[in-house]
């Protein structure tokens, strides 16, 4: 892992453009671009490396959440790939009043 880093961090070195004390030449204009322009977006490569685990389904069941008919990824004690749905519960004399949001998962193993 140690390894890994290091190989990141030499890759992001040699990304970043080389500094004015560096060069032989010192320019009096302006730059065109700035240092947030010239550097590379690494967003895909740390997504890519880190790894956010999938809830469990008996985790999420029964909690709220925020809009009807949405959707998320779960995982069973046998690690089957589940999801859970977000749905309305309605409660009062009539059995209309919104109570709220809940995930509703499916059935485990």
């Amino acid at each position: 892992m140690k390894n890994f880093m290091l190989v990141i961090a030499f890759a992001l070195l040699a990304a970043l453009p080389a500094s004015a004390a560096e060069s032989s030449e010192i320019s009096k204009a302006a730059p065109a671009t700035t240092l947030a322009q010239q550097t590379p977006d690494m967003t895909p490569l740390f997504a890519a490396i880190i790894h956010v685990p999938v809830p469990r389904c008996y985790t999420l069941h029964g909690t709220s959440c925020s809009s009807t008919g949405a959707t998320t990824p779960c995982t069973d004690a046998c690690n089957y790939n589940l999801s859970c749905t977000c749905q309305n519960y309605y409660g009062g004399p009539y059995g209309t009043t919104l109570i709220g949001r809940y995930w509703i998962c499916d059935y485990e193993c």
